[in-house]
């Protein structure tokens, strides 16, 4: 499972590199050396000068000049800012003032090299200075009250900049997007001994960077309030050295720092050291330091957060209350955490898919304060980690109150826990406690169920008019006021989560009448990797079927203001709200198919769809009509699909499309986008390939509990099966109504089962509304009671499968079924989706489960009846009307042989099926035959108990073999009598009849005796052409034997010991020695011999006799090598005469020619018969020669 490791080498070298000292000392310097001073500098009382005097002053002084005046900017003044271009310069500001006076800016640099000391720079309406291509240098500089429009209220840094800050002061500066007081973009920070403070509230970071180096020092961020990373954010590189971190609030993520990866590897570094985080606190993800690495990659990430001889004291979050990394490695270096808080889980760090290195650290007083919270000190989520010589003291959580791992494979060395418990769940392999003292808690808990009891708020029919049908021209669902507001998803790659949120409230407000507002944070977040329930194939983008799978599941939708939207942080809690709002249907249908769309979007309403996301900056968006159309890339983005225009001109496009038509959409860009947040996207999108997603709401039965196998994802149909199931446990007793999974179609014939203890109960079958998830209520209920298993069936045209997926996959209870045989997908990391829907069983029946009895009958009752209420049932095609007493009832069934059978109930509008059993009291596993090979002998045991259930021990019973009584037929003290099957008995049926003593109760079961062979065959072949004699072979119990087993087998005089393969055939190739004729060929194993005949035919022919003159020049002798009529070409064949023998080779006619020269002819006596031997390998024929005068 593991993606990344930690190298024995990369932890040496990251002790080695880092110095190790002692925390407390190293925290005690930094508060010896740095305090917030929060006294004004001395400015100087000189009258004010203008702008235009300060441009001339510097236009008239020679690199470098020293300020003798403050400088306002005057509505008279024509220069609005001081420009340096490709300039060296240096401004001493001798302590006086700059001021903007909230109008203007102060200074723009295009290249150069500037230098600004002893000034105080304030109330400009947008960046004091904007440094584009060069370097800037403050030395005891204040800024106060810059505010930019945009980014960077007090420094703006781009193409390429760097920017050294040293002794100065950022007080009160804001920007509109982020960075209220420094932005860098792809430049290089250094700021020195710097405080930064805000009274008012920033939205991004008092330091903002992208694709930027920050280096901070002996630096102050105190007393400041923001919605994400109230001191320093950067997707780059960051190092903070010396420095605090004191009374900072994130509304949202990164109360201090977040760090995000910039590339699609995943890359950001974070270095920290000797620094102190006091009282930094954020309402969601990373109280003091938040720390996205694989930001949107598909990887964990590879870059790193290093933290050394640091202090984390008093912060807090929802999750990580002092830290939140997500991917990447975390080595946190003799550092300390004390009294940090979480509301939810991780109280000092939470980590998800991240390799953790804690070397030494020290953990007290941490708490995960909500009720049920995890990791009083760590929350580690499915990575790795290495915790050595480190304490945990004090820490608090109700489950894990140090350390809750889940799905983490870890090593804990040398650690002590003082007043403290580990939580493991679903460890992987390698995890291991080590030298940690005596410790409490529960290692490796596989315990897992998606039972979700929560059915949230009862959804009441009031469907809203649709003016409009499939047939129309136009039609747009936001001109009905059927669609909710624009939403803007910011920086997060969260269009999927918007799009089906759109979709999801569109058409509940058609529905309902009730307009929504569905927490798409909530959706983001339990999507993802890093919530236990999300998938695992990317770390930001998701897509539609998640999102179907995330409503489907019941996860969701909770409100907004359950879980409000937060564009850095992507860790959210599972929320059961009571209005919560539930769906049971998400329908799939291909944006290719429009009619299909059309008709859904005027009859449910909008739709989640998959195109190319053109920002206005795109070629393939057009500013004047709000349009897109793209003819080159795949789909990227999602909206909500709303309408479509077919008149829309194909000119209308930045560049025309084939046709006219357009699909309109609503994007999750904000209001200002666009037609006020919405677009037209053509027909002839190449993107415009996928299904389009929506949810219905026409099943609004109010379940009480949902059963299911997995949560998040569908990715597959597997067109190799057909029949799938899953097989859950009830927890308090339910009464099953639904069942629910994924069709490939619509129109697909189905057949879902219901079974009760591994028996069928019900059946019934039907055809998809719809391709996607579908929930089929049952035409009759199930009751089951609590901790019995239940299984849903279903037979279809394929399997939905579920791959890339944090759900825990358990064994044996999620298959699908091939040739009768259940095949367990657990074991494959995988699971067919189903999901059970059901109501409290509130006991009205009992499953009744009794053993025969010839003389007693079987008496079904119910329970809690309503006094006034009536009750019908249905047995054996019989209809009762059961009549009550004190709230109870009852019928007799009469005496009922063994067997299974349904009760049906008709009670307060509701058909229930509830299940009888009649237990055989002759109890043999359910077996009724047993099978043995010829001459393996065995026994077969049975129980014979009363009509009770209890043994009849030591009891004699009736017991015949083949209609003969047996003799001695008494049994033990547990009731089990064993008959011994002797291995004499022929091939064939045997039957053992039993009857118990008690009851009459009568067994029959037959001994199926059988060939230890199959497949032997009489085998006619051409001499050595390659046949096999093959057998299958059976062990004693029937079934064939696997490799390796000896099988004897003759053929003639010849014998071979030939073992069999991993399918138990013993295959002999019939070889060389085996020269033509008739044999018997016979095979042998384990007592038990089979014959068949063995024909081998000839293939060598040569001239019975060859006549020559002894005076003869040469002679030609030839013979034919044929497999019937198949010549075979390239076989050496032997001619031996009078002693000598001559070879060749037969040609493409199988003819082979030798030629016996004169010299040897003149040997040979005249009148004199010679022998010749032609031969192929073992085949030998002769003929004789006759040599003439």
């Amino acid at each position: 499972m593991k993606f990344l490791k930690i190298s024995i080498v990369f932890l040496f070298l990251l002790i080695m590199t880092m110095g190790v000292a002692c925390a407390e000392d190293a925290n005690q310097t930094v508060s010896d050396t740095l305090e917030l001073d929060d006294t004004q500098d001395v400015i100087s009382d000189a009258s004010e000068l203008s702008y235009d005097d300060l441009s001339k002053n510097i236009s008239e002084s020679s690199g470098s000049i020293t300020l003798e005046s403050d400088y306002k900017y005057k509505d008279t003044d024509s220069v609005k800012h001081i420009e340096f271009t490709k300039k060296v310069f240096t401004i001493d500001g001798n302590n006086h003032v700059i001021d903007a006076d909230g109008k203007t800016v102060i200074f723009k640099v295009n290249g150069g090299n500037i230098t600004l000391k002893n000034l105080v720079l304030k109330n400009t309406n947008d960046t004091a200075i904007d440094v584009r291509n060069g370097v800037l240098n403050t030395i005891n500089v204040t800024f106060i009250n810059a505010n930019s429009q945009d980014y960077g209220g007090a420094v703006y840094l781009g193409n390429n900049s760097k920017y050294y800050s040293t002794n100065d002061k950022f007080t009160d500066n804001s920007a509109k997007t982020a960075g209220s007081s420094i932005f860098t973009l792809s430049s290089t920070i250094d700021i020195k001994n710097a405080t930064f403070t805000n009274r008012n509230p920033i939205r991004w970071g008092l330091i903002y960077g992208s694709d930027s180096i920050i280096n901070v020092s002996d630096t102050t961020f105190a007393n400041a309030t923001s919605r994400y990373a109230t001191a320093i954010y950067n997707l780059g590189i960051t190092q903070i050295t010396r420095s605090k971190f004191i009374n900072l609030r994130a509304n949202a993520t990164g109360g201090a720092i977040a760090v995000k990866g910039e590339d699609e590897k995943g890359f950001a570094e974070l270095l920290i050291t000797d620094c102190e985080f006091t009282n930094v606190s954020a309402g969601r993800n990373g109280g003091a330091i938040f720390a996205d690495i694989a930001a949107d990659s598909d990887t964990r990430g590879e870059g790193k957060v290093i933290i050394t001889n640091t202090a984390f004291n008093k912060n807090t979050a929802e999750f990580g209350g002092a830290i939140l990394q997500l991917g990447g490695t975390l080595a946190l270096i003799n550092s300390t955490f004390t009294n940090n808080t979480s509301s939810e889980n991780g109280g000092a760090v939470y980590t998800s898919r991240a390799n953790v290195v804690i070397l030494p650290g020290t953990f007290t007083n941490n708490r995960a304060q909500e009720t049920n919270g995890y990791g009083g000190a760590l929350y580690l989520d499915h990575g790795e980690a290495i915790i050595v010589n480190s304490t945990f003291t004090d820490n608090s959580a109700d489950n894990g109150e140090a350390i809750y791992c889940y799905e983490m494979m870890y090593i804990i060395k040398n650690t002590p826990f003082k007043n403290n418990t580990i939580y493991t769940r679903f460890d992987d392999e390698g995890s291991s406690i080590t030298n940690c003292g005596e410790y409490t808690g529960k290692i490796n808990d596989t315990n897992m169920t998606y039972v979700i009891r929560y059915n949230g708020e009862e959804i009441i029919l009031n469907p809203q008019h649709i003016d409009g049908s499939a047939k129309d021209s136009y039609f747009n669902l936001n001109d009905l006021g059927l669609v909710t507001r624009v939403k803007n998803q910011g920086s997060m790659g969260s269009c999927w989560a918007f799009g089906a949120a759109g979709a999801f409230e569109s058409s509940y407000l058609i529905a309902t009448g009730i307009e929504l507002d569905v927490s798409e944070n909530n959706i983001k977040s339990l999507c993802l990797p890093y919530s236990e329930y999300g998938q695992t194939s990317t770390t930001e983008a998701g897509n539609m079927v998640i999102t179907a799978a995330y409503f489907v599941s019941w996860l969701g939708a909770i409100n907004t203001t359950d879980d409000i939207y937060d564009e850095l942080g992507k860790v959210s809690g599972l929320q059961y709200g009571p209005d919560a709002v539930r769906t049971v249907n998400a329908v799939f249908i291909n944006i290719k198919d429009k009619n299909a769309i059309k008709e859904y979007l005027t009859t449910h309403g909008a739709m989640n769809m998959f195109l190319y996301g053109a920002d206005s900056r795109d070629p393939s968006y057009s500013q004047i009509y709000k349009s897109v159309y793209n003819n080159k890339y795949g789909g990227n983005h999602y909206v909500t699909l709303v309408g479509w225009n077919d008149s829309f001109s194909k000119n209308h496009f930045s560049t025309p499309a084939p046709g006219n038509g357009a699909w309109i959409c609503k994007n999750s860009w904000g209001s200002e986008w666009g037609d006020g947040g919405y677009f037209y996207v053509s027909y002839y999108d190449k993107s415009l390939v996928a299904n389009a997603v929506g949810f219905t709401f026409d099943n609004v039965e109010h379940y009480e509990k949902l059963y299911q196998n997995g949560i998040i994802g569908m990715h597959e149909f597997d067109d190799d099966y057909d029949t799938y199931g899953q097989i859950f446990t009830s927890e308090n007793g339910d009464i099953i109504a639904a069942a629910g999974t994924y069709f490939e179609t619509a129109g697909s014939p189905y057949t879902i089962s219901v079974y009760v203890d591994g028996r069928m109960v019900y059946s019934q079958s039907g055809k998809s509304s719809h391709a996607g998830y579908e929930t089929v209520k049952l035409n009759r209920y199930i009751a089951v009671d609590a901790n019995r298993t239940f299984e849903i069936r279903i037979k279809s045209a394929s399997v939905p499968i579920v791959k890339n997926s944090r759900s825990i996959t358990q064994k044996d209870v999620n298959y699908v079924i091939s040739e009768g045989k259940k095949i367990d997908l657990g074991s494959r990391n995988y699971y067919a989706p189903i999901k059970a829907y059901t109501y409290h069983n509130s006991e009205i029946t009992k499953n009744v489960v009794n053993y025969y009895d010839n003389a007693t009958e079987t008496i079904f009752t119910v329970y809690n009846i309503l006094e006034g209420d009536t009750i019908q049932a249905n047995f054996n095609n019989k209809n009762y009307t059961i009549q009550l007493n004190n709230h109870t009832g009852s019928i007799s069934l009469g005496i009922l042989p063994t067997g299974e059978y349904i009760v049906t109930l008709t009670y307060n509008n509701m058909t229930l099926s509830t299940p009888v059993l009649i237990k055989t009291t002759i109890f043999s596993d359910d077996q009724k035959d047993m099978t043995l090979a010829y001459n393996a002998g065995g026994s077969f045991a049975v129980q014979f108990l009363d009509s009770n259930g209890k043994p009849l021990a030591n009891t004699k019973v009736s017991a015949k073999f083949d209609n003969q009584e047996l003799s001695g037929a008494i049994t033990n003290e547990e009731g089990i009598l064993s008959i011994n099957i002797h291995p004499t008995n022929p091939i064939g049926k045997h039957y053992i009849d039993y009857v118990n003593p008690k009851n009459g109760e009568t067994l029959r079961v037959t001994i199926n005796i059988v060939s230890r062979f199959s497949g032997n065959a009489n085998v006619n072949m051409y001499y050595y052409d390659g046949h096999t004699y093959k057998v299958r072979v059976k062990g004693n119990d029937g079934k064939f034997v696997e490799e390796d087993q000896i099988v004897t087998i003759k053929i003639g005089k010849h014998t071979f010991k030939v073992k069999t393969d991993e399918d138990g055939y013993a295959i002999l190739k019939i070889p060389s020695k085996i020269t033509p004729g008739k044999y018997t060929i016979s095979a042998t194993y384990k007592g038990q011999t089979v014959k068949n005949t063995l024909t081998v035919k000839q293939v060598l022919k040569t001239k019975k006799s060859v006549k020559v003159k002894k005076s003869a020049k040469k002679l030609v002798l030839k013979a034919t090598l044929k497999k019937g009529k198949t010549a075979l070409k390239g076989k050496v064949i032997k001619f031996k005469v009078k002693g000598k023998t001559y070879k060749a080779k037969t040609n493409k006619k199988g003819i082979a020619k030798v030629t016996i020269k004169k010299s040897v002819i003149k040997k040979l006596k005249a009148g004199k018969k010679y022998t010749i031997k032609v031969s192929y390998l073992s085949d030998v024929v002769k003929a004789t020669l006759k040599v003439r005068r």
